[in-house]
């Protein structure tokens, strides 16, 4: 298992991601380590287990979105993903465009909350409206849901 987790950490790397598995069944895809860091305390404030933390990074397009939350969507572990993105030079729309491409060629299995808010929030806000993820206010209610749906799926 940890040779598998070794090979996941390289691949990350290799798409310009960091990315740290922890023992959890809650995913996570953020851009910055502020970031990774509340939202690894909100699932554990709501009850629940971080599975990883996985920063695109400042400035993410598409492509480098879609490869992270690729990752996240072939793990068997999770019971569900959050997303929290703070668009500052990392656009929403990008970001919107990455969780689209992955989920159509991956699927989605786990249930998948977004908080996106920033610069091009509502361009990427409605494209997401149609997809199987579910648009939340913010990280804590991102969290709590997630790890409301890990339990159920559990």
């Amino acid at each position: 298992d940890s040779e598998e987790l070794d090979a996941t950490e390289m691949e990350a790397r290799g798409y310009g991601l960091s990315y740290v598995s922890l023992d959890g069944n809650v995913g996570s895809l953020v851009n910055g380590a502020g970031l990774a860091m509340a939202v690894s305390d909100m699932i554990e404030l709501s009850g629940g287990r971080p599975a990883n933390i996985l920063d695109v990074g400042g400035g993410a397009r598409s492509q480098r979105v879609a490869s992270a939350m690729d990752i996240l969507l072939r793990d068997r572990r999770l019971r569900s993903i959050v997303v929290g993105v703070f668009g500052g030079i990392t656009r929403c729309d990008e970001v919107a465009a990455g969780i689209l491409s992955a989920i159509e060629r991956r699927g989605a299995e786990a249930p998948i909350f977004v908080r996106l808010t920033g610069t091009n929030e509502q361009e990427g806000r409605h494209m997401l409206a149609a997809a199987p993820v579910e648009l939340v206010p913010s990280l804590l209610e991102g969290a709590r849901r997630a790890v409301a749906a890990a339990e159920a799926s559990a």
